[in-house]
């Protein structure tokens, strides 16, 4: 008993004794219930003040009872739902398979290599529909600047999309990497979507970060995808300024 005591968690032990509660509260209900139904016949008979106010006795008690059961009911529920929230806010770390990238992403995302086949790190929440991925290229089969580079990727993000707009690119700095980040919008299966890119340089890879949601999403997006990409970090060392 007392081993049994020291490996229940006091949250644990604390579900059980709500379910205790919850299970003697619809016991003594039931019971009230089957009082209360026996007193009213007696008191439909005999019409005696006795029964009558014994049935309305019973009566109360078994409708305090139920209440009670389902404000703990209630009350349990919503503790459960709060720590689902909870949980899915805390952001999840995501690693490449050969641990040499990686970005941090909503609790409630979940891996997805179905994104795309050469993707090193893919993930999303489908129901809000928010999605990033990030794609290595090894610099010596791109032996070009960082700028070269990421025209290259936002030349073919945009050819991939109608009616394509973007933005200027912009130079960041990513986990203490060179980044150039730029925004991008188009039209895909229909829907119009926004994209953010972000190219970030290595002294032995370029890294695309690409996140995008259905443009009419991207402000509730953006707070979501500026932490992924504060998140970023790789194993390679940083470049030193020029």
């Amino acid at each position: 008993m007392h081993f049994f005591a020291e490996t229940v968690s006091a949250e644990t032990s604390d579900a059980y004794s709500r379910l205790l509660g919850v299970v003697v509260l619809l016991g003594f209900s039931f019971a009230a219930l089957i009082f209360f139904v026996v007193a009213l016949v007696k008191a439909s008979r005999n019409r005696t003040r006795g029964w009558v106010l014994t049935a309305a006795v019973s009566g109360l008690a078994m409708l305090g009872a139920l209440t009670w059961a389902v404000a703990m009911v209630t009350e349990e529920v919503a503790k459960k739902v709060a720590k689902v929230e909870e949980t899915n806010q805390l952001p999840i770390e995501l690693s490449s398979p050969d641990g040499k990238v990686s970005i941090k992403v909503p609790g409630s995302w979940s891996a997805m290599p179905q994104l795309h086949p050469a993707a090193s790190i893919a993930a999303g929440d489908k129901i809000r529909e928010q999605y990033a991925m990030v794609v290595a290229t090894p610099r010596e089969k791109f032996p070009a600047s960082a700028i070269d580079f990421e025209v290259m990727v936002s030349e073919g993000v945009k050819g991939a999309l109608k009616d394509s707009k973007d933005s200027e690119p912009e130079t960041i700095e990513v986990g203490g990497f060179k980044g150039i980040r730029r925004s991008i919008s188009g039209v895909s299966g229909g829907h119009r979507l926004a994209y953010e890119q972000v190219v970030i340089e290595t002294r032995s890879t370029f890294y695309q970060l690409l996140m995008w949601t259905v443009f009419s999403h991207r402000s509730a997006a953006e707070q979501e995808f500026n932490d992924i990409v504060a998140s970023f970090a790789a194993e390679a060392a940083p470049l030193i300024s020029e």
